[in-house]
């Protein structure tokens, strides 16, 4: 798929599903990597940010917004498309997320890792202690 299109076709899902950031306060940001068949190789072809731009809102971005993103999430383009696929509600994706996150199939070119960008002082004000208990993460 063409950056362009996976871009499209992930900004119908992530901004309209505001239970992904449930518990986080307006600013909580996540930097999306998405790579072609391996988070290690880095063939990077879609980088995104997802943040919470009001209580009841979600934003897309490919330009990086004035925020520091507070999670970078790398995945690969199979990985992200089948997080999606079906239209999950926030559990439903959480619970495939953390399938993938501890059976990737790197053979199938599905992988998923993340990094924690910011402390963890820093994160709990912004939700995430509640987030964390609510996702179980």
């Amino acid at each position: 798929m063409k950056p362009d299109e996976l871009y499209q076709k992930l900004e119908a899902f992530f901004p309209t599903k505001l239970d992904l950031m449930r518990h986080l306060e307006v600013g909580a940001c996540w930097q999306y990597v998405i790579s072609e068949n391996s988070i290690d190789e880095g063939d990077v072809k879609l980088i995104y940010y997802l943040y919470k731009d009001t209580p009841e809102s979600l934003k897309m971005s490919k330009e990086k917004p004035k925020i520091e993103p507070d999670l970078i999430l790398y995945f690969t383009e199979k990985a992200i498309i089948n997080l999606i696929e079906g239209n999950p509600d926030a559990e439903q994706y959480y619970t495939l997320y953390k399938q993938i996150m501890n059976n990737p199939q790197p053979e199938k070119g599905i992988e998923l890792d993340n990094k924690v960008n910011k402390a963890r002082l820093k994160l709990w004000k912004l939700g995430y202690k509640q987030w964390q208990k609510d996702f179980n993460f």
